[in-house]
């Protein structure tokens, strides 16, 4: 055991270089959710290249690759994603340049650039790991596979296209979404709804023959905000349910008229004891109140998901259910560090794979806090350790032959 964890690391740290230039190659290629062809064919020919016994990509942009096992053991699904949010303001965001930490409040080097953290370093490192086993004559029993998938920040359709179109399923999945080096075991659902605030429009010079539908959506905004949001319960295992709005709109889009209607968009973050009902429920109790304060108030809540408003769409590994979590947790050990158990802030699309019943982990290299931010960043050893975790983690649960 100890003969080939130091295998792997020697393979990391005399390839270091190496490795650390295939990163920052994946982030000088722009992958904005729905352009991610590019970056998908780069990878899917890097993993012929480094003895890949597969790979291909399929309609929606999703690389798949796979080292074939002996027989005999499990197989090993690690999923990451290629697309990323806009790089909005971020200065230089396809550089993957390596900075000095301290600019971040980090110690030792990092890589810089839209996608390092969120989430191009895991996928590299998936990938880079199956190529360390090659290189070093590791023969696993199961299947070694790897899944870079598209339209992850927009819902998930790279996954499911992987799962539905291509029947690419393992006995266990990691998820490689940012964890700051700790093991995540799932996260709280999430969900939307949209506000419609009515009033009545009219000429902008004579504001008081209309209905206000901006005015009037601000009063319930102000309710949410500070009477909803706080009063939210907390979970044992999920945490605090939590909600913002995130987007507002008015009809007609006109500067000189009052608008008629205003929309906004409630992005709640929930978990079992607070699901679609529960918040569907309390925006209709925060209407009536306002109506009753205000007769000319209308508003319409509308769910994202009426049909199956109860459904909770996180989830959670159990560790006292799931013996998974152990080996996992052991393996981390055994290659890195002792790491903590925990669950992600944000959504994954690990939901996507545990509603089929397969164990799900996570564990990847950088910081949820820069996610999605102009300062999206990867600390350099935590990568190159993360390559060496991945492949450990590969002879653990595949088996070696």
């Amino acid at each position: 055991m100890s003969d080939t964890i130091a295998e792997i690391s020697r393979w990391v740290d005399e390839n270091r270089d190496d490795c650390i230039e295939f990163l920052q190659q994946i982030i000088a290629i722009p992958s904005p959710s729905y352009e991610e062809e590019q970056v998908a064919e780069f990878i899917k020919e890097k993993m012929t290249e480094f003895g890949f016994s597969t790979s291909k990509t399929d309609t929606l942009a999703d690389a798949m690759g796979v080292i074939k096992g002996r027989g005999g053991g499990r197989s090993f699904l690690l999923n990451g994603h290629i697309d990323h949010v806009p790089v909005g303001d971020m200065i230089d965001p396809y550089s993957g340049k390596l900075m000095d930490g301290a600019e971040f409040g980090d110690q030792g080097e990092v890589i810089y650039g839209r996608a390092a953290c969120d989430m191009k370093a895991a996928v590299a490192a998936m990938v880079l790991a199956g190529k360390a086993l090659v290189e070093k004559g590791i023969r696993l029993k199961g299947d070694y596979m790897v899944a870079a998938v598209s339209q992850e920040e927009t819902g998930g359709a790279g996954t499911k296209s992987t799962i539905v179109d291509s029947q690419f399923l393992a006995d266990v999945v990691l998820i490689g979404e940012a964890t700051n080096m700790e093991l995540s075991l799932g996260h709280r659902g999430s969900m939307k709804y949209d506000v419609i605030v009515h009033g009545r429009s009219c000429h902008a010079s004579a504001p008081e023959r209309g209905i206000n539908a901006l005015y009037k959506a601000m009063k319930m905004i102000e309710k949410i905000k500070d009477e909803l949001a706080p009063s939210l319960p907390i979970h044992p295992v999920y945490g605090k349910a939590s909600l913002a709005i995130t987007q507002i709109e008015v009809s007609p889009e006109a500067t000189n008229v009052v608008p008629e209607t205003c929309k906004f968009i409630i992005d709640c973050r929930n978990h079992p004891e607070f699901t679609d009902y529960h918040l569907y429920e309390a925006l209709n109790k925060i209407i009536s109140e306002l109506k009753t304060d205000d007769s000319e108030f209308n508003a319409t809540v509308i769910p994202s998901n009426i049909i199956n408003e109860r459904k909770f769409s996180g989830f959670y590994t159990d560790p006292e259910t799931n013996p998974v979590v152990d080996e996992v947790y052991k393996a981390i050990t055994e290659a890195y560090r002792e790491p903590q158990k925990k669950i992600w802030t944000f959504a994954t699309d690990g939901r996507i794979y545990a509603h089929l019943g397969i164990p799900v982990v996570g564990f990847g290299p950088g910081e949820e806090k820069y996610a999605h931010t102009q300062m999206d960043h990867v600390r350099v050893e935590d990568f190159l350790d993360t390559i060496k975790v991945y492949a450990w983690l590969a002879c653990r649960v595949c088996g070696v032959a």
